[in-house]
């Protein structure tokens, strides 16, 4: 028996085994391995799979896979492709809290729609949003389907299972007064964290853009910021990678938020001189080094918002809702759609259509109002002031076929004898 290894691409390799045929399906089956090293720790593993198999200990057949067999190869697989360090974080701790739990031990074959049903209804009863159980249903689907093309399963079940629906709740901006209190707040306690509430607010950049904005990426003499990569937590590590739709996109600010950067600058450059430092072009606005050289961590900066918010009895705001505060106050000021998706870093204008229909019907409502105002006097005149009007068909039923009645009582048949 010998093993085969694949070159899949920078330093990864599939290693795989013949088990044989299948005598239930009549299909070959293969124990593989994914490794990421040199081609030799790839012939190693095919030689130690090899052993496995011979000894029977490899588990290995479809009907003997469990879920969290398939799991874990399918999670090593993917990361050997290169998927995103946050992504496998996020992948790995809803794997673990909520998947294995309840699914770990069954054997993939085994596993139908009903019991995936079933394991969404126990989600939801503990707690979990729409949003979180289907993140559940995405990884089990992907997992799945890739067991079929493995050749573990002929079918993906998950393919037939029914995750709740994740209707989109409304949305609910801070207002003008709430954004005031919060930078009102942070003028006497953290300066810095209030000029990133404030440009946030003006810009409508995502929590992680922001984290990642260099000073190179702002022309204060032009008004304008250059948004190109976006910040994430790894664990513990900082990750720097491009923006949700993979494309920079330029916006204008306005003078009050040219303001607050200026000032920002101006406290970033007294620290590092203070410890004698100097500014590399590449530093971040916002860090907590004194040579601004490590980005703000986006996890840090939602904590000490939240620590802010909480203290002003404002629980019902996130820093998420800076966003849409933008939106709203530019929906309302009558800017166009593609204006806003524009800004906002919408891949598709129709995103903040359906985001945002809400105040985008109330924005509608405001410019017929302004129409009418702005019209008001000028609607045609009515006919009554240029001719006579026209009768109605009934009323001119009663005056040419109506006759007048007689006053002497007597009838047309008298009349006439």
């Amino acid at each position: 028996m010998r093993g085969s290894v694949r070159s899949r691409g920078d330093d990864n390799w599939q290693v795989r085994v013949s088990l044989g045929r299948d005598p239930a399906t009549g299909k070959y089956e293969y124990a593989t391995k994914w490794i990421h090293g040199t081609k030799r720790d790839a012939q190693r593993a095919a030689a130690a799979l090899v052993a496995e198999v011979e000894r029977g200990s490899h588990r290995t057949q479809p009907g003997r896979h469990s879920v969290a067999e398939l799991l874990d190869e399918w999670m090593a697989h993917i990361e050997a492709q290169g998927r995103a360090a946050t992504t496998m974080a996020r992948y790995r701790s809803a794997i673990l809290a909520n998947i294995k739990p309840h699914l770990g031990s069954l054997a993939v074959n085994k596993v139908g729609p009903a019991d995936l049903d079933r394991f969404y209804g126990k989600l939801t009863r503990a707690g979990l949003g729409p949003l979180s159980v289907r993140k559940s249903h995405a990884i089990l689907s992907a997992a799945f389907n890739q067991a079929v093309k493995w050749g573990w399963l002929d079918l993906n079940p998950v393919l037939r299972a029914s995750p709740p629906s994740t209707r989109g709740g409304e949305i609910h901006p801070p207002s003008r007064q709430e954004l005031q209190q919060l930078l009102k707040a942070c003028a006497e306690s953290h300066e810095e964290l209030g000029s990133l509430i404030f440009v946030a607010a003006t810009s409508g950049a995502r929590r992680g853009e922001l984290c990642g904005l260099r000073w190179s990426d702002l022309d204060l003499d032009l008004a304008t910021m250059t948004i190109s990569r976006s910040i994430s937590d790894a664990g513990r590590e900082v990750a720097v990678k491009d923006t949700k739709t993979h494309q920079a996109r330029r916006i204008a600010l306005d003078a009050a938020t040219v303001s607050v950067l200026q000032s920002q600058r101006e406290r970033v450059v007294a620290r590092a001189e203070a410890a004698g430092l100097k500014l590399a072009p590449s530093a971040y606005v916002w860090s907590q080094e004194l040579d601004a050289s490590v980005a703000y961590r986006p996890d840090r900066v939602t904590g000490t918002f939240r620590t802010l918010r909480d203290r002003l009895d404002l629980k019902h705001i996130t820093f998420h809702s800076l966003r849409h505060f933008t939106a709203t106050q530019l929906a309302a000021g009558g800017v166009s759609i593609r204006t806003i998706a524009g800004r906002l870093g919408h891949a598709n204008p129709g995103i903040t259509l359906r985001t945002y229909a809400h105040f985008l019907d109330a924005a509608d409502r405001e410019a017929a109002d302004a129409l009418g105002v702005a019209l008001a006097g000028l609607q045609p005149a009515s006919d009554s002031a240029t001719r006579r009007p026209i009768a109605s068909s009934k009323a001119r039923r009663g005056t040419t076929s109506r006759r007048p009645s007689r006053t002497d009582g007597s009838s047309r048949r008298a009349t006439k004898s």
